[in-house]
């Protein structure tokens, strides 16, 4: 005998799909921040296990790719802007 209280059949299965949906998202989040935590630590002791020298040379090195790499988009968005201002000015082609 169906107890009048208890969900109907549909409706309980769904209710049960997205029980096991939520606890699915939620140890994906677990893995995800574990993975994260393991990346934080790998990083810290890598920083730890460099000299000082070492990460001076890396960060300037970076810092000059960084500065070459927005100079090279400036002439970029230069000739975009010159291209787009000869299609305003009907000079197409």
């Amino acid at each position: 005998m169906l107890n009048p209280e208890d969900p109907p059949p549909p409706l309980a299965a769904n209710t049960a799909l997205h029980l096991v949906q939520a606890k699915l998202a939620a140890e994906n989040l677990c893995v995800a921040s574990s993975n994260a935590l393991d990346l934080i630590r790998t990083l810290r002791l890598s920083a730890l296990l460099m000299d000082e020298e070492a990460i001076w040379l890396e960060e300037e090195e970076e810092a000059l790719e960084s500065c070459e790499r927005g100079l090279r988009l400036e002439e970029e968005c230069r000739a975009l802007e010159g291209e787009l201002m000869d299609i305003r000015n009907g000079e197409v082609g």
